[in-house]
């Protein structure tokens, strides 16, 4: 090995994007490669204690395993590590990123005197020479804490699911923290299920000042002394509000006083985690994933005029921490852009709501507020340039004055009855210069302006507005309202928001509708019982405590083995109890007047990942299913429209069986044959559930195995598929009349210039293409020669 190689310095990251940023800051005396994420977990696969990975014996020791497909990984780094004088480990800083070090140190088998750890909240050069003077030892604290919450979930899931495939259905799983994210949702439906709506009325009235001529609205709030509101028998209906109505007639209104008080509004502070997901899920419309995998970009940084950057700070981060640098610019950039008007005397301090926040952290801001989102146009994609502007504006704004407004409130009579008018001016828009939404000439959006009005002005009755009301049950969950809900309650934490609810999406217990979450029949049914029998799992204080017993172990206060232990025993208690008690839910009898479509016999009570619904009581002899009898369409009353779903009487077009309404994981409706998996037939459905008829196809053996060809649809259209699938995956494409199209003759198409493999030629969404047929080994394709142009000649 020669002395020019062994004085190399490897860092090792988790993204080889990142890696590559790095690389351009540290030049030829640093490698920069990348683990893509953690290189070993516990075991996916086995029975008994070999896959459940953690020995409850004996101190809960972890077996790891190398991740499936990360062996070539690992071998890579180990060559690079042989060649490197010196290794330093730079995950993401927080307890995921700790563990990952770990992991990489023990599967790398890295020798402790030439290994460090190092951690940055930026991919800036700046933060990188930065770490690199203040490289550490693992924190094994960190580590710890990781690993009892991997333990805790493992220990959940591999025992509760068991339980839930017993008692429920095949495939369901329970998380440590999942599931209290399925009992909020579940609450809220239920609260929305048992409410009943209330009728009441309100009355405004149209007025004019007869001095300015000036037009402006007010409310009635009382009359003859009571409040004019829900409660109130005379805002109850219709009638009553006519006999109001005709009280007022031709009635004089006095004013008589005018109040005006200042009010001011703060800016909100720079985003956490938490707050980052939910502003982007309201005014970007992004899901926390979304959110998630955007930001990871912006952390990761692009090249801005040849020089390569990070973005922004890391945004897995419950910390409202500010590195007083960064303070100092926004100051001045503010100074020079806006003003010191727009200068507050001292910087405006923010601090976390949550007492375990992580101070050592920072909240999430711009690397340099100099790099402006006008800067950055055309280097970011769209999202992540709407996501960038709105972490720039919130850091700038939270460095701005408040904004200040004149409240003003007219009181007037008449009659018996006593009304209000109301309006805000903005004097000083202080931080909502920066708002998106702006403000025009002193006025805010949505509010009323003010005549200029004093107590004894005549005022004149232009036109009565009464309004019929309902009372609305509590708003369903969205994206950015669970994520708050879950911060309040202290379950998980910033790095676990958004897969929580992406995975209480993927497993059906919740259903997304216009942005609203929707409980299904599944998740009532699995929090059901897990509330019956495991109270403390879906308990959100339980679950919040067990957030601070991790924090503790983070802080070195207590013991990894001692949190594991005062959970994991009387948790086993509690499940040999439910696995004697529970009576199963899958399997009942129905009730109802429904039968077997195929057989006649009687029904049970079944739940899939679509829901629950009707099968067989002679299963396996006969396979007869049925939507559950209200559940063909999830959707509420109050949100139905011409779109809704309904289940059609469809007949199996292969076998005669009747066919049952299903969504697939994408959300797609399809039809699939009730003697599934004897007839594997299934059939589009569009929008309202009806099915897509596929077109008549002349009988097509396969070429390839002799075996028939059915017709299919696909997202492209109908196709013909070989019913030897999946050992054959021949397909032909049809034309919408149902003819076979058949593909353009190429002569010599040639061979692959990746691999050598034979050119053969394939139909995209594009049209027809030359594609390798080692496909997927080889991926390589490119256009038919001469098909271009000769489209461009046609067009």
């Amino acid at each position: 090995m020669s002395a020019a190689k062994s004085s190399k310095k490897l860092i090792i990251v988790e993204s080889p994007h990142k890696a590559k940023i790095i690389q351009k800051f540290l030049g030829n005396d640093f490698i920069a490669l990348s683990s893509i994420g953690h290189v070993r977990d516990l075991p996916k696969t086995g029975r008994g204690k070999k896959a459940l990975g953690i020995d409850v014996d004996n101190g809960y020791a972890m077996t790891y395993e190398t991740i499936k497909g990360k062996e070539a990984k690992i071998q890579e780094l180990k060559k690079a590590v042989q060649m490197s004088s010196e290794i330093y480990l730079a995950p993401d800083p927080d307890r995921e990123g700790e563990a990952i070090a770990w992991h990489l140190k023990e599967a790398l088998e890295l020798p402790e005197e030439k290994t460090r750890r190092i951690t940055y909240q930026a991919v800036t050069k700046k933060a990188i020479l930065q770490a690199l003077e203040n490289a550490r030892d693992i924190d094994m604290n960190l580590v710890n804490a990781q690993q009892a919450r991997r333990a805790l979930d493992r220990l959940v899931g591999f025992n509760l699911s068991p339980f839930l495939w017993k008692k429920i259905a095949k495939s369901l799983s329970a998380g440590r923290v999942q599931s209290p994210a399925v009992r909020m949702v579940v609450e809220r439906e239920k609260q929305i299920r048992a409410f009943k709506s209330q009728e009441y009325w309100s009355l405004d009235v149209s007025l004019e000042d007869e001095k300015s001529k000036e037009k402006f609205r007010a409310h009635l709030t009382h009359w003859q002394d009571k409040r004019f509101e829900l409660g109130n028998p005379l805002a109850a209906s219709e009638q009553s509000m006519q006999q109001v109505l005709q009280a007022l007639d031709k009635q004089p209104f006095d004013l008589i006083k005018v109040e005006s008080k200042e009010s001011q509004s703060q800016p909100h502070g720079p985003f956490i985690t938490s707050t980052l997901q939910q502003a982007a899920n309201i005014i970007l419309r992004f899901g926390a994933t979304r959110t998630m995998r955007v930001a990871q970009k912006l952390y990761e940084g692009v090249e801005v005029d040849g020089v390569a950057t990070g973005l922004i700070t890391y945004m897995r981060t419950d910390s409202m921490m500010v590195d007083p640098s960064a303070i100092a610019e926004a100051r001045e950039y503010i100074s020079q852009k806006h003003g010191d008007k727009y200068l507050p005397l001292k910087p405006n301090v923010y601090s976390s709501s949550d007492k375990n926040a992580q101070e050592a952290h920072e909240a999430i801001r711009p690397v340099s507020v100099f790099l402006t989102p006008d800067k950055l146009k055309g280097i970011l994609s769209h999202d992540e340039w709407n996501l960038y502007d709105l972490i720039w504006r919130r850091f700038i704004q939270s460095q701005m004055p408040n904004a200040r407004f004149l409240n003003t409130t007219a009181y007037l009579t008449a009659a018996e009855g006593k009304f209000e008018a109301k309006g805000r001016t903005l004097l000083f828009n202080g931080f909502l210069a920066l708002d998106r939404r702006g403000s025009e000439d002193g006025e805010v959006h949505g509010e009323q302006y003010l005549p200029p009005l004093a107590a004894g002005s005549p005022v004149h009755f232009l036109q009565w507005h009464p309004a019929q009301h309902f009372t609305k049950p509590p708003a369903r969950y969205t994206e950015a309202s669970l994520v708050k809900a879950l911060e309040k309650e202290g379950i998980g934490r910033p790095s676990t928001y958004a897969p929580i609810i992406q995975t209480i999406l993927e497993r059906g217990y919740v259903i997304q509708k216009a942005r609203a979450f929707h409980a299904s029949e599944l998740g009532i049914a699995v929090n059901d019982m897990l509330d019956q029998f495991f109270n403390d799992i879906v308990d959100y204080q339980f679950t919040a405590a067990m957030e601070t017993h991790l924090d503790n172990i983070e802080e070195g206060k207590a013991s990894f083995t001692q949190v594991l232990d005062n959970f994991y025993h009387p948790f086993k208690d509690e499940l040999d109890s439910a696995m004697e008690k529970a009576q199963p839910l899958k399997g009942r009898a129905w009730e109802g007047p429904e039968v077997c479509p195929l057989c006649g016999s009687g029904l049970v009570v079944r739940y899939s990942k679509s829901g629950a619904f009707l099968g067989c009581s002679s299963y396996p002899e006969c396979k007869g299913l049925l939507p559950m009898p209200g559940q063909e369409d999830e959707t509420p009353d109050d949100e139905k429209s011409e779109t809704a779903v309904n289940q059609e009487e469809v007949k199996c077009p292969t076998c005669g069986a009747a066919m049952m309404l299903k969504k697939s994981r994408w959300g797609k409706n399809f039809y699939s044959c009730t003697r599934y998996p004897e007839c594997k037939m299934t059939m589009s459905a569009d929008s309202q559930g009806k099915p897509v008829v596929l077109p008549a196809a002349p009988e097509q053996i396969c070429d390839k195995c002799g075996k028939p060809m059915v017709v299919k649809m696909s997202r492209r259209g109908p196709f013909l598929a070989c019913t030897g699938y999946p050992e054959c995956k021949n397909t032909l494409s049809l034309s919408s009349t149902g003819e076979v199209e058949q593909p353009p003759v190429v002569e010599n198409p040639g061979v692959c210039e990746k691999c050598g493999g034979e050119m053969v030629v394939k139909k995209g969404r594009s049209g027809w293409f030359l594609a390798c047929s080692n496909y997927p080994k080889c991926k390589n394709a490119k256009p038919i020669p001469g098909e271009k142009t000769q489209k461009k000649q046609e067009s």
